[in-house]
């Protein structure tokens, strides 16, 4: 089963990075204030993501992007290079 690392763009400028086996319906709750981290900071955009093959993937690398091993630089850049045209069926 497909599970996807993502990362939105809050109104208040932060980042929240998450995991979903089902993207669209989580952009959804966000959306609808159903993901308390996300609750107060609304409107939120997708600005990136990633698909895996399995959930336990997905975790692992937003581990990797939480847990400060990849640099704020990286994560800008990853974001900057993301095809703009992957989001649209996402907005």
């Amino acid at each position: 089963m497909a599970a996807y690392l993502y990362i939105l763009e809050c109104a208040d400028g932060q980042r929240y990075t998450g995991i979903a086996n089902d993207l669209k319906q989580r952009l959804a709750d966000h959306q609808a204030g159903r993901v308390l981290p996300t609750a107060w900071r609304l409107p939120a955009r997708l600005v990136y993501f990633e698909q895996h093959e399995a959930l336990h993937q997905a975790r692992q690398r937003e581990r990797s992007l939480k847990g400060g091993r990849t640099r704020r630089a990286s994560i800008e850049y990853m974001i900057a290079t993301f095809p703009r045209e992957k989001l649209a069926p996402f907005a």
